[in-house]
């Protein structure tokens, strides 16, 4: 059986023009969509480029500026004559990172020297090139141990509570709040009779670099108050990092070899300033380069009281829809210390001015 459909004459498709604008009105909603889209994944990668500049300038930031506190500090007495010298300093190389007379020593990116010192010892890896260093002697508060006995005579074994960390071929320094000496640990023994329990530490002459060229020290030391705590050597400087870009490096100047460290990615310059008193009001009257006219001599170096350090972060993946030509002060003093290639990385300056407690 056959039944007829009946279509009202009012029913029609589309026309080409409806078509039309229907087309146009999905494309603009869909490029709308996409347009939006990549806006969102261009800010979202803009921030997260400026918040690893901003985490990687502080945190090169916090390594120097922790560790330029600490420089100069030989215990409770921060009264560098009172440092009595036990090491061997007939090899200057190997009694150079040991050299407590110099607290903190500059490299200038023009200079080859080290100053006071003008030690030419550079660090195990290549210095970037317009960039300063920075070496800085202290005692690790962290690793400080209490004598527990008073010593019979000034070459005795120096008997404490614990030696944990301690090692030997250690470069140490056994203080009170009037004098310290510094010297190389030969031995660390177990303790016996009266001494069980305790951790001796023996300083004989010779053994190790540089060693003992005495096993006498300035005086007997006794509890409380004299401690032993472990002497630090670093030096910190710009050079290439693992994944090829600029980095932050640390390297340990009291093993041998020396070790460098890589601290962070991404820091493209170092720059430093010393802040020197000129009258005698431990105030810095003014901010110098290292090597500077007035900066060149140890008795210049006693008067620094204070330093400012300046550090550029720099982006490493070249994805900023922006190229970088700009000019650099890093370090505030008047002069570009950096101009940027042309490169499309995103860059901060970042800036602190440290106080040097224990040089005072």
């Amino acid at each position: 059986m056959r039944y007829a459909v009946n279509t009202p004459d009012n029913i029609r498709g589309l026309s080409i023009v409806e078509l039309m604008i229907a087309l146009t009105i999905g494309l603009v909603i869909l490029v709308a969509v996409t347009t939006l889209l990549v806006n969102s994944k261009r800010t979202y990668t803009t921030q997260d480029r400026l918040a690893r500049v901003q985490e990687n300038g502080r945190f090169a930031m916090q390594f120097l500026i922790k560790d330029l506190r600490l420089a100069g500090y030989y215990g409770c007495s921060n009264d560098i004559t009172s440092i009595n010298n036990t090491l061997d300093t007939s090899d200057p190389s190997k009694f150079y990172p040991f050299n407590a007379a110099y607290p903190l020593e500059g490299l200038e990116a023009a200079g080859g020297a080290w100053y006071p010192s003008n030690s030419t010892t550079m660090p195990s890896k290549p210095v970037k090139a317009g960039t300063d260093a920075v070496a800085i002697r202290k005692l690790d508060p962290s690793s400080s141990f209490s004598l527990v006995k008073e010593m019979p005579n000034e070459s005795a074994v120096l008997f404490l509570d614990s030696a944990s960390g301690l090692k030997d071929g250690d470069v140490v320094m056994v203080s009170d709040c009037s004098s310290g000496d510094l010297f190389q640990i030969t031995n660390i023994q177990d303790g016996s009779g009266v001494n069980s329990g305790k951790k001796g530490v023996v300083h004989n002459p010779g053994g190790g670099d540089p060693g003992n060229a005495t096993q006498e020290l300035s005086k007997s030391y006794s509890p409380p108050g004299a401690s032993i705590m472990k002497f630090t050597s670093s030096k910190y400087f710009i050079s290439t990092g693992a994944g090829g870009g600029p980095a932050l490096f640390r390297e340990d100047e009291t093993v041998t070899p020396p070790v460098a460290e890589e601290l962070v990615e991404g820091i493209e310059s170092l720059q430093i300033l010393y802040g020197k008193d000129t009258d005698g009001d431990k105030m810095p009257n003014i901010y110098l380069k290292a090597g500077a006219s007035g900066l060149e001599t140890e008795s210049d170096w006693n008067s620094v009281v204070s330093v400012r350090v300046g550090v550029l972060a720099v982006t490493t993946n070249q994805e900023d829809a922006e190229t970088d030509s700009a000019s650099y002060d890093v370090d505030k003093d008047g002069t570009d210390d950096l101009i940027a290639p042309g490169d499309r990385n995103k860059r901060r300056v970042f800036l602190s001015t440290v106080v040097m407690r224990n040089m005072q």
